[in-house]
């Protein structure tokens, strides 16, 4: 198969949504590795079994066949650094890493949404790749919601149905961001105002989503990891929606897009509701408390974060 076909077939793959794992197991020697994958399913109850596949230009490929078992961790909406963390070839990912061992000696990752210990049970080649099976000796889950993936970017279900539960509606919705790096807020110039504005999606009048504002974001050259909630509230003139988060960066190529704190040009906000929720931002985050606001662009309450 050509080139642009690969890169059309993994388009094509890549429209499937996904949950994020971290496989990890132990060398002969007792030094753990690992690796991100997100072609894992699973397999059968009865017996329990499941399957992850690996790359067979995988640095530690030879590890995981050596091995006599593996774990899986279900990464969680806020372990995105994690992704990227086992994505890479950063030597010390366990140094920097919170793990405990799983009963088979196996690191499973602290925070994650669900775990499974286990013993290798099969192997199958497969391509470019070498599909692992494993019988799971052991697991556990709790109530967080996983990370996905689609497209080539992270999502968060949980934060998209939390948020949609919150305003309830079928009105079109504008998903933003506060966006904080170094001491410093990203803010867009607000063309048709002639100021400056935070960004968002489904300012068009379509509806916006955190993985389309994502996606719009690492387009500009940042990538963000999503913090929390922020704001939800209804804009009452246009009849329409507004979910606002509050985010981190995990990597940016264009730090020219940020003013610091102490600089933004207020007088160039030119929307009350993002001028009143950028000043509320400035206030907690001198506190480093921060609580989210339901209501309408008019008045509304802040209920503070657990």
């Amino acid at each position: 198969m050509e080139f642009s076909e690969l890169r059309r077939l993994r388009n094509a793959f890549g429209t499937f949504l996904t949950g994020i794992t971290v496989v990890t197991t132990r060398q002969a020697d007792g030094i753990p590795r690992g690796f991100t994958a997100n072609s894992f399913t699973s397999v059968s109850l009865d017996p329990p079994m499941l399957l992850v596949c690996m790359d067979k230009h995988a640095e530690s490929l030879d590890v995981f066949l050596e091995s006599s078992g593996f774990s899986i961790s279900i990464l969680s909406e806020s372990q995105i650094d994690l992704s990227v963390l086992f994505a890479s070839k950063q030597p010390d990912k366990f140094a920097i890493t919170e793990w405990t061992d799983s009963p088979s000696g196996y690191p499973v990752l602290d925070g994650s949404c669900a775990w499974f210990d286990c013993e290798r049970c099969n192997q199958v080649d497969a391509g470019d790749h070498i599909v692992l099976f494993g019988e799971i000796l052991s697991f556990d889950y709790n109530g967080k919601y996983g990370l996905g993936y689609v497209r080539g970017g992270y999502t968060t279900p949980g934060l998209e149905y939390s948020a949609g539960r919150a305003y309830g509606s079928e009105s079109p919705v504008v998903v933003g961001a506060i966006i904080e790096h170094e001491g410093k807020i990203l803010l867009y110039d607000d063309q048709e105002n002639a100021g400056v504005s935070l960004p968002a999606s489904g300012l068009d009048g379509n509806s916006g989503s955190l993985q389309q504002l994502q996606s719009d974001l690492v387009d500009q050259g940042v990538w963000i990891v999503i913090d929390s909630l922020f704001a939800v509230y209804e804009n009452e003139d246009r009849a329409s929606q507004s979910i606002y988060y509050r985010a981190s960066t995990r990597k940016v190529e264009r730090p020219e897009l940020f003013r610091p704190i102490d600089q933004i040009p207020w007088d160039s906000i030119f929307s009350p509701a993002l001028k009143s929720m950028l000043s509320r931002y400035c206030e907690e985050s001198s506190r480093k408390r921060f609580g989210v606001y339901f209501g309408s662009d008019r008045n509304g309450t802040i209920q503070g974060l657990v």
